[in-house]
């Protein structure tokens, strides 16, 4: 190692290193070898704050998309057996075909070294029911959510496509969202679930005033009117934290995760209403919204009809 000597060193600069040396219990070396160092080594560079606007993007969105691919694995949706795992170079060769790309390509996305152009944020969407603003922008959720309620259900019910959708009708059983209706459309020749939820025109349980009951009896009057033709199956849902943080949860998982035979059950509330018979008092005051509604045939035409 490079010995440096120094004579004649000024005796108010000798005083001040050896204070120093003293206050830091170092020897009088090494104190003046720490100065030196700290002094003239390199500067690290804050890498992040050198790199292009374009660069930093391609970084965050291919960490999204990694946390995409590992929620994927999570849910149970890429891996139903080993979900304690993050999403690795198997998961995404047989990805990439799914998206039409090379495993080449869809890697150089997840190391932000490619761009992620808007058809390949579509393509992800479409395939794993992701949003794709998310994925180019950070913003929103994760995985696309509806909104559904006043403003009608018929685009969510009855799409201009006209393809063969099944529908899973999850009522969330306990906790402090008890009541809220979540909505699972799949696509029948794709496999591919849509998410929709009420969240303000109204609960499925007791205490709701008559704002909200004349949106829930407006709602079964559409079901049982319009959508008599359609595969609906109704569900408990038991969510794992009853007290959850709803949009920590909501719209930052896939569906599938929602049909996890753990978190839900059979249920026959629908079934009930459609017959005028009450699920559990949520209808209590109001029978005669009961009435009203097993009067309706299926097929027929409501008094108020919403769409």
């Amino acid at each position: 190692m490079a010995k440096i000597q120094a004579r004649n060193v000024d005796d108010a600069l000798y005083q001040r290193i050896e204070a120093s040396a003293m206050r830091h219990e170092r020897s009088l070396e090494g104190e003046i070898r720490i100065a030196l160092r700290e002094y003239y080594a390199p500067k690290e560079v804050d890498e992040a704050a050198q790199r292009s606007l374009r660069e930093q993007w391609q970084q965050q969105t291919g960490h999204r998309l990694q946390w995409l691919f590992d929620r994927l694995i999570a849910d149970g949706y890429l891996d139903k057996w080993k979900r304690e795992r993050p999403a690795g170079i198997a998961d995404f060769v047989r990805v990439s075909r799914q998206l039409h790309a090379s495993p080449g390509q869809l890697m150089d996305l997840i190391e932000g070294r490619r761009e992620m152009t808007h058809g390949m944020a579509d393509e992800l969407a479409k395939q794993f029911s992701a949003n794709s603003d998310w994925l180019l922008t950070g913003e929103a959720s994760p995985f696309s959510v509806t909104r559904l309620g006043s403003s009608g259900y018929s685009a969510f019910f009855l799409p201009a496509d006209k393809g063969a959708y099944t529908f899973e009708l999850l009522r969330i059983k306990q906790g402090r969202h008890e009541g809220t209706l979540i909505i699972l459309r799949t696509r029948t020749d794709t496999g591919q679930t849509a998410f929709g939820i009420v969240t303000e025109a109204f609960y499925l349980r007791s205490g709701m005033g008559g704002g909200g009951h004349a949106e829930l009896k407006a709602f079964i009057l559409f079901l049982k009117t319009k959508c008599g033709h359609l595969a609906m199956n109704t569900f408990d849902f038991t969510p794992p934290e009853p007290d959850f943080d709803f949009w920590s949860v909501i719209g930052h998982h896939h569906p599938v995760w929602f049909q996890d035979a753990d978190l839900r059950s059979t249920a026959r509330w629908l079934h009930q209403v459609f017959n005028g018979d009450d699920p559990g008092d949520w209808f209590a005051g109001w029978s005669s919204d009961l009435n009203d509604i097993a009067g309706t045939p299926f097929g027929g035409s409501a008094e108020h009809d919403v769409e």
